[in-house]
């Protein structure tokens, strides 16, 4: 009989190996279901050191294995519980090493409000396969909207505080209101016959719904689907302007721009205002100094101008004629003394060599000279003549004397 067996799966390839079949059917498994909600309650829940956790999600007939990994679980706004109702969105997958199937969660939500949170997943995700929130199909806003049309509540909170912060930021500019019930089930319908009237009023610039904050029931009119259609087709430019900075509503994807609060967009509304306000004073002030940065200009060049022609003048030049011919006195008078300087020690020495070279100094060295009678300088003996009269002259006088031989 094993032989037998054996010879009817002699073909080995329809044997698979259990790594092989897992494989195969891990593949059919994922690409065959795609990302889905599945409801139920959570059950031996497993909180891993790594902070993945493991649990199963169960009803009253059968139980789903089901993961979430640390990076999703950090994305919720709540830590999930044993024997708590959930919401879970992911795909299905299969884990080989054990060959079960589970569920990948991607997301999670409590159940009070699961249903609600379900459509407007559903609505958003078709809608946005759709086109509707694409950024191509949104219009720019006005930077100084002047004629600004609000949708709400004409009793409701979010008026006033967008009013007030309209003025108290000195908005120049109108708002013209447009009531309609904001939350119930009318709700969807008044809003969009608000948005109809705001979009054939004349001279409208910009149209904002806006509301307060509340609970998902409360903002749930803003996820109507004609409301979201209307807001997305206004050929004039919106804003939607719903509940408080953590909430989100499908209005929100289609109008032009998202504000996180009323009070949000109507800072938004001013801020150019006062951005150009600041621009104007600027310019004011930059025009006022114009003229006095003006004629401190001309009054520099007048005053460039005056020295150039002073320099010019013919006082001017007969001052620098003055100067030159002080330097040139001081020149002279320097030349003079040093000339003096010089030839004083000159004369001085010649003075000197003179009176070296004098009679009376020679007379002082006991030298001394004969005159014949006639008065001329007996300068040879042989001019000496016997019984003659001649006079000696010696440094101290002089003698006369009769030659005798």
């Amino acid at each position: 009989m094993q032989t037998d067996l054996f010879e009817q799966h002699e073909d080995r390839s329809e044997i698979w190996k259990v790594s092989d079949l897992t494989r195969e059917i891990k593949k059919i498994v994922e690409s065959g279901f795609p990302t889905l909600w599945v409801s139920g309650e959570i059950s031996n829940l497993r909180a891993h050191p790594s902070g993945h956790r493991y649990f199963v999600l169960k009803d009253s007939q059968s139980q789903l294995k089901a993961v979430l990994f640390r990076g999703d679980a950090g994305t919720l706004g709540f830590d999930p519980q044993e024997g708590e109702e959930c919401l879970a969105y992911g795909e299905l997958t299969i884990y080989e090493p054990r060959g079960e199937y589970q569920l990948r969660v991607r997301h999670m939500m409590q159940d009070g409000m699961g249903n609600m949170r379900l459509q407007f997943e559903r609505l958003r995700e078709r809608l946005l396969k759709e086109g509707l929130f694409e950024d191509a199909r949104k219009k720019a806003l006005p930077s100084l909207p002047q004629r600004v049309a609000i949708i709400t509540s004409a009793s409701g909170a979010a008026l006033q505080d967008f009013i007030s912060i309209l003025k108290r930021r000195d908005w120049y500019g109108s708002v013209f209101i447009f009531h309609s019930p904001v939350q119930g089930k009318d709700a969807p319908a008044n809003l969009i016959k608000a948005l109809e009237r705001a979009r054939s009023f004349p001279g409208i610039d910009l149209v904002v719904l806006a509301r307060g904050g509340g609970s998902i029931e409360d903002l749930w009119a803003f996820n109507d689907e004609q409301l979201v259609r209307n807001v997305a087709e206004c050929p004039i430019p919106t804003i939607s302007a719903i509940g408080h900075q953590t909430d989100f509503v499908l209005t929100d994807f289609s109008a032009d721009f998202r504000a996180e609060t009323p009070s949000a967009a109507a800072e938004w509304i001013s801020s150019e205002h006062i951005r150009l306000g600041k621009t104007l004073d600027e310019l004011a002030l930059r025009l006022k100094g114009i003229p006095e940065a003006a004629l401190s200009r001309i009054s520099e060049r007048m005053e460039l101008n005056e020295a150039k022609l002073r320099n010019c003048s013919p006082i001017s030049r007969i001052e620098r004629q003055h100067q030159y011919m002080d330097d040139l006195q001081v020149r002279m008078t320097r030349t003079m003394e040093s000339f003096f300087e010089r030839n004083s020690y000159v004369m001085e020495s010649l003075g000197q060599r003179l009176e070296g070279s004098s009679l009376h100094s020679t007379l002082h060295k006991g030298f001394a000279y004969l005159k014949a009678e006639n008065g001329k300088i007996i300068e040879q003996a042989k001019d000496l003549k016997t019984g003659s009269l001649v006079s000696v002259t010696l440094k101290d006088g002089s003698k006369d004397v009769k030659v005798e031989g």
